[in-house]
């Protein structure tokens, strides 16, 4: 059974406003307004010039915006408070569809708004509105004629600031809005100003052209199951600089020209194990720019236009491609790392390599070239070119290991790597002595012959003479710092050695191994 007893009234409560405007801050809420100036002018058909000037008076706190895109019509100043309602046809390329970022933006910012508008020759109207009126649950708002403004123009007046306006504010604007709307700026035919400094634009595509690797740019599109059609743009690469400390690497979204999201280091777009692996320096050359373009209400983005919707149908349709295309640059950054001078940063120009996808959700070639060999560690270089002498000779292993582990002390960090370095370093070449007269010089030593010999450092000196033939100049070397280590055991203060010391003695090593033993360790 079904029976109508009554009706709900379901009239929104202005409440509303002031519940949701902890989400916005001050480069949110401007963008908001600069938004509803770039709507007109795109529903116009971009193509009269348009001029938005922001004003942020830090002696008096107050903020003015103003737009010359056309103004709102008489009809259309419903739009202004009426949550939901908006004048943009959501199939427009457009970035302000969801009627209530204005109302958020300007309640966020001030307790006493004004905005004016002059749509073509008509009169210039005025709509006021203040905490006072957010106040009570009636919808009806005044509107008056005032004195004329510039015909298209529409100034909205902010009195009351729920913030204060700082230099560091009006710069973090400034740099928000030049990367913003850097598309926006590009054209020419759109102007912005901050106090009167006209922006320019700031884009993030400081690519790199390393041979064989250029970036990439996929386009193509992909129809939504309400069919709507979705422009897809993908371009990825390595940036010519690294950036782990402000961390402008990660992935970029654009939705219809305007910046979403910048530098995305989430799971979601593959920075997790597996796949890009976390966030790191190693891979912070890794760049990948998506740009979405069509149909309004196709966008995956958030109802303030500071996030993806990951959760969207147009962000999961592209998803796998993307993180296909993540986790390869993010590789690619990791092998080269160290010799990115050499393999990155000296490839300043180039051509991207452009790939068309007529249809994004079914082509599934990566069209990615394979990775070049992952660069190996100085330890498995030593080992592979001494691996034959190891194999004859396998008193050799722990000599050049020792080597090895120097080098791996020396990149750690600890305060008093030196230090250990320099006993690892003295101990191996001591041993690398001994193994000579045991395995290499042909004498038989006993081991009381050994012992003797070894109790006295000089004693191993003279009976190595004996045998090879090192530089006056390395055996001064190996008693200065055979004394640096004895002082460092066994004497009360303890001494110091510096980095260049450390690789001097290393030097010294490997000559007198390869001397030895023909161990090489060419790098």
């Amino acid at each position: 059974m079904k029976k109508e007893i009554d009706t709900l009234d379901a009239t929104p409560s202005k409440r509303l406003f002031l519940s949701i405007i902890a989400d916005y801050d001050l480069n949110k809420s401007i963008c908001e307004l600069i938004d509803n100036g770039l709507d007109v002018w795109v529903r116009n058909g971009r193509t009269k010039e348009i001029i938005i000037k922001i004003v942020l008076d830090k002696q008096q706190q107050t903020i003015t915006v103003e737009d010359d895109a056309g103004g709102l019509d008489k009809s259309e100043l419903r739009y202004i408070v009426g949550p939901g309602q908006t004048g943009t046809d959501p199939t427009d390329q457009t970035i302000g569809i969801f009627g209530v970022g204005t109302k958020r933006a300007v309640v966020a910012l001030a307790q006493d708004i004004r905005i004016k508008t002059r749509f073509s020759n008509q009169k210039t109207y005025q709509v006021d509105f203040d905490d006072k009126w957010l106040g009570n649950e009636d919808w009806k708002l005044p509107y008056y004629e005032i004195d004329e403004i510039a015909k298209g123009t529409t100034i909205v007046e902010l009195q009351k600031l729920r913030l204060q306006i700082t230099d560091n504010l009006i710069y973090q604007l400034k740099d928000h809005l030049k990367t913003t709307y850097a598309k926006f700026l590009k054209l020419k035919k759109v102007t912005i100003y901050v106090n009167r400094e006209k922006l320019s634009p700031r884009f993030f595509e400081n690519w790199a052209y390393p041979p064989s690797y250029p970036p990439r740019k996929y386009t193509g599109t992909l129809k939504t199951e309400e069919d709507y059609i979705i422009k897809v743009e993908i371009a990825a690469g390595l940036s010519k600089e690294s950036s782990p400390a402000t961390g402008e690497y990660g992935v970029y979204f654009y939705c219809n020209d305007r910046l979403i999201t910048r530098a995305m280091k989430t799971f979601e777009v593959g920075f997790i194990k597996g796949i890009a692996g976390l966030p790191h320096p190693k891979i912070s050359l890794t760049k990948v720019i998506v740009s979405l373009n069509g149909d309004a209400r196709a966008m995956p983005w958030n109802s303030s236009k500071s996030d993806i919707n990951i959760k969207h149908e147009v962000f999961l349709t592209i998803h796998e491609r993307l993180l296909e295309i993540v986790k390869y640059y993010s590789a690619l950054s990791r092998i080269w790392v160290g010799d990115w001078p050499n393999k990155v940063f000296k490839y300043k120009t180039g051509t991207i390599k452009k790939i068309e996808i007529k249809d994004f959700p079914e082509v599934k070639k990566s069209f990615l070239p394979p990775l070049p060999k992952s660069r190996q560690r100085y330890g498995e270089v030593i080992t592979k070119i001494n691996k034959r002498v190891a194999k004859r000779k396998p008193w050799t292993k722990g000599l050049y290991e020792g080597v090895i582990a120097t080098d791996l002390i020396t990149k750690q960090r600890l305060e008093q790597k030196n230090r250990i370095a320099l006993i690892v370093l003295d101990s191996t070449l001591e041993i690398a002595f001994k193994e000579y007269l045991v395995h290499e010089s042909g004498t038989t030593y006993n081991d009381k012959k050994l012992m003797s010999i070894f109790n006295n450092r000089n004693d191993v000196h003279s009976e190595i003479k004996e045998y090879v033939k090192i530089s006056k100049d390395d055996w001064k070397k190996i008693k200065h710092y055979y004394q640096l280590r004895c002082k460092l055991i066994h004497e009360r203060a303890t001494v110091g050695i510096n980095d260049t010391e450390i690789e001097d003695l290393r030097e010294v090593v490997e000559r007198v191994l390869r001397k030895l033993f023909k161990l090489d360790f060419t790098k």
